[in-house]
């Protein structure tokens, strides 16, 4: 590879220097981890790399089979809720 040069605002280059300075790393691997962070060129594959960060992520995945019609459902309480507080708080206003 051939180095090249770009040009950034100085704050920028500051927070890439300590960031790189707190991790121990250089401004490169530091650089080149936030580019395959947002956008991964590994595998080529974007639904891939997808996949497979939602499955490293440390999430509380909740196995539910009817999570669309639950969801629906709480989307209408939700709904439903919000339009109660807005009668309620409309009072001397309305």
């Amino acid at each position: 590879m051939t180095d090249r040069t770009i040009t950034l605002r100085s704050d920028l280059v500051e927070r890439l220097e300590t960031l790189a300075e707190r991790q121990g790393r250089s401004l490169d691997e530091v650089f080149g981890e936030l580019l395959n962070t947002y956008a991964p060129t590994a595998s080529g594959n974007w639904a891939l790399a997808v996949a497979e960060g939602m499955e490293a992520a440390d999430i509380d995945w909740i196995d539910d089979p009817d999570a669309s019609l639950n969801s629906r459902a709480h989307f209408q309480q939700h709904l439903r809720e919000k339009w109660e507080r807005t009668q309620n708080s409309g009072g001397d206003d309305a």
